[in-house]
């Protein structure tokens, strides 16, 4: 009997390091025209927030029809954050050239919007993989989580940077990173995330009485 039930987890485990594998596939074959990122992204994370409450179902199906559902409205709200990010980068180059302190703060300014507009991104996607909502609003949502829940912002924006960082260190690591984030960087990246997500989405379904998430929008739940 107790053979069985360690087969039972071992074989759950590589299921679900299986779906994964799957999903990370899926996920970059979706991202190749760019301009899909977003929709792939808020696929991913439509499954993904499911699986690590074990609810994910058929991956697959899940996986393209949040990616049809939210194909618009992700777009959208990529490209905005797209252009803005590049804006943001720009200033912050140009910044770079001018000399004394105010180059210094300029860059700080800049430095610190790159890391906002990073910390929304992060929830945007996931907010609109999990919750019915405008896009207006979705933005403002993920603002307001991006400064109301900053410890998981931090979270959340830290692990993609190490990663990415930690990948690009010299030839070795790289060597290494490639292959990886073929096979299963960017869901397994997504799997740690959506714990977080979880914590920090309890203030749209646990109504708690603060300053932060009294001015959070209304949202539905998709599930």
């Amino acid at each position: 009997m107790r053979f069985n039930i360690t087969d039972n987890v071992i074989v759950r485990a590589l299921n679900k390091i299986c779906d994964m594998c799957c999903l990370n596939v899926l996920w970059l074959v979706c991202c190749i025209p760019v301009f899909t990122i977003g929709a792939s992204t808020t696929a991913l994370y439509t499954v993904m927030l499911k699986m690590v409450k074990n609810e994910e179902g058929y991956i697959f199906r899940s996986f393209f029809k949040a990616f049809k559902e939210n194909f618009r409205q992700s777009t959208i709200m990529w490209l905005i954050l797209l252009v803005t990010s590049i804006v943001c980068f720009i200033d912050f180059r140009v910044a770079g050239v001018i000399a004394g302190a105010p180059g210094t703060v300029l860059r700080g300014i800049f430095f610190l919007l790159g890391f906002f507009l990073l910390a929304v991104m992060a929830y945007t996607f996931p907010l609109t993989a999990r919750y019915e909502n405008t896009i207006r609003a979705t933005l403002r949502n993920a603002a307001l989580l991006s400064v109301g829940r900053l410890p998981y912002t931090l979270l959340l924006v830290a692990l993609p940077v190490v990663a990415v960082v930690a990948s690009l260190w010299n030839s070795v690591t790289l060597m290494f990173a490639i292959p990886l984030w073929f096979l299963i960087g960017g869901s397994l990246l997504a799997w740690v995330n959506s714990y977080i997500l979880l914590r920090a989405f309890s203030v749209f379904e646990n109504k708690e009485d603060s300053d932060n998430d009294s001015n959070v929008t209304e949202t539905e739940d998709k599930r």
